[in-house]
């Protein structure tokens, strides 16, 4: 029997791609866009093997509850988003992402798995206004960051208040992934009902010191480092019972 994430799933699928391109692909049962203008040659790969985000996919497959209420901030073309509310029901998710051009392919990920998550083109942050974004060519690399390669596209976007958006929500499984703002929307996130974190850090942007930093507050409010979730870059934090009510 041939596993279907094997490695000779793998290898098979690797000498048919360039005969057989398919208009989406698998990932952890969701369907994915592989034509589209922002999805690039080396995102298309990512998406056709069952790369794409798979760490924070492996995470979220093993810890999402049907109970869950998930805050997705940096969405990107709504997988994760996607994944949560195939399992758990559209209306218990809530995805995010500040690049506008990212609505569109989010749409067509939600049309072709059958949801409707609640989705939003708009920074978090402090108070509501306009904030600068920084687009790359290939838009996982986009970041409110200030131009970290150099070739990227600076334009305004809407900003809502973080705060005031958990308040309303009240969220419990909070997935994160935003180029290195992850160190300052913790630091300004009200996360006293949240029950679980999955983030991708960023230490060529934050430095070894910065993730650290942001880990010690995370631990500081209660949340636990799961060290059997870990995968490479990207954490799980869950808060203990006991600690949830503090």
């Amino acid at each position: 029997m041939i596993r279907k994430k094997g490695r000779t799933a793998r290898r098979l699928r690797k000498l048919v791609r360039p005969i057989y391109k398919p208009d989406f692909a698998d990932n952890f049962g969701i369907l994915l866009p592989l034509k589209h203008p922002l999805i690039t040659p080396g995102i298309a790969k990512e998406i056709y093997f069952g790369d794409y985000e798979r760490k924070e996919a492996t995470i979220v497959s093993q810890r999402l509850e049907a109970d869950d209420v998930v805050m997705e901030i940096g969405a990107g073309i709504g997988f994760l988003s996607a994944y949560c509310a195939k399992n758990i029901g559209s209306e218990r998710v809530f995805a995010y992402d500040a690049n506008p051009a990212l609505a569109d392919i989010v749409a067509t990920t939600y049309e072709a798995n059958d949801i409707q998550p609640t989705f939003r083109t708009a920074m978090l942050g402090k108070g509501v206004g306009k904030a600068r974004f920084f687009v790359e060519a290939e838009f996982w690399a986009s970041s409110a960051n200030q131009d970290i390669s150099g070739r990227s596209k600076e334009i305004e976007v809407d900003r809502i208040d973080l705060n005031e958006e958990i308040a309303r929500i009240r969220p419990t499984f909070m997935i994160v992934d935003i180029e290195g703002g992850e160190a300052d929307l913790f630091a300004l996130a009200d996360l006293s009902g949240v029950k679980k974190i999955c983030v991708e850090t960023h230490a060529h942007v934050l430095g070894n010191d910065g993730v650290t930093n942001m880990l010690a507050g995370l631990f500081q409010q209660g949340f636990c480092l799961d060290l059997g979730m870990i995968q490479k870059y990207v954490f799980y934090l869950y808060r203990p019972q006991e600690n949830r009510a503090r």
